[in-house]
This record gives C-alpha cells, sequence and structure tokens, in this order.
C-alpha cells in the first residue's frame, strides 16, 4: 500500500509518534507544578483559574503542533514541487 492510501485508510498518523525524552521531561514538570499549586490554593475560583488555564495551555500547544505540521509538510511540498521543476 502506498503512503498515500496509509495515510488515507488511516494507518499513519502523525500525532501518534512516541514523544523524545525532552518533551515527556517536560510535561512531567509542568504535571508537577499544576498539582503543588492546586495543593497550595485554597479558594475554589483560584483552583478554576488554574484547571482553565491548563485547558487553554493544552489547546495552544495543540494548535500550534497543528500549525507547525501543516507548515512542514508545505515546506516539503514546496521543495519537491521545486526538485521536479528542476529536472525538467
Amino acid at each position: 500500500m502506498s503512503i498515500l492510501e496509509e495515510l488515507y485508510y488511516g494507518n499513519i498518523r502523525p500525532t501518534d509518534e512516541p514523544q523524545s525524552v525532552e518533551v515527556r521531561k517536560a510535561l512531567s514538570e509542568v504535571t508537577e507544578i499544576e498539582e503543588a499549586l492546586g495543593e497550595i490554593l485554597t479558594d475554589k475560583g483560584q483552583k478554576e483559574k488554574i484547571a482553565e488555564l491548563s485547558e487553554r495551555y493544552n489547546k495552544l500547544i495543540t494548535l500550534t503542533e497543528r500549525d507547525g505540521f501543516l507548515q512542514g509538510f508545505r515546506l516539503g511540498a514546496k521543495l519537491i514541487a521545486e526538485l521536479m521543476a528542476e529536472n525538467n
């Protein structure tokens, strides 16, 4: 099966790639800080704001990853198009 067919059938999902050691470490550090803040803060409103901040930050990360993927894919396509044009 071709790569395009694999992609079409959902067999290739770039988001399923394993995370690097650096990413896992950074995620662990963020989680530790969030938990520590949850223990320090006593006001329910403060805890809700921390939870809201965490949700919005996660959304930002997801959107940033998506945009980076799309930009990289577009750049790769442009490189291939340029290489193909040079060969003609």
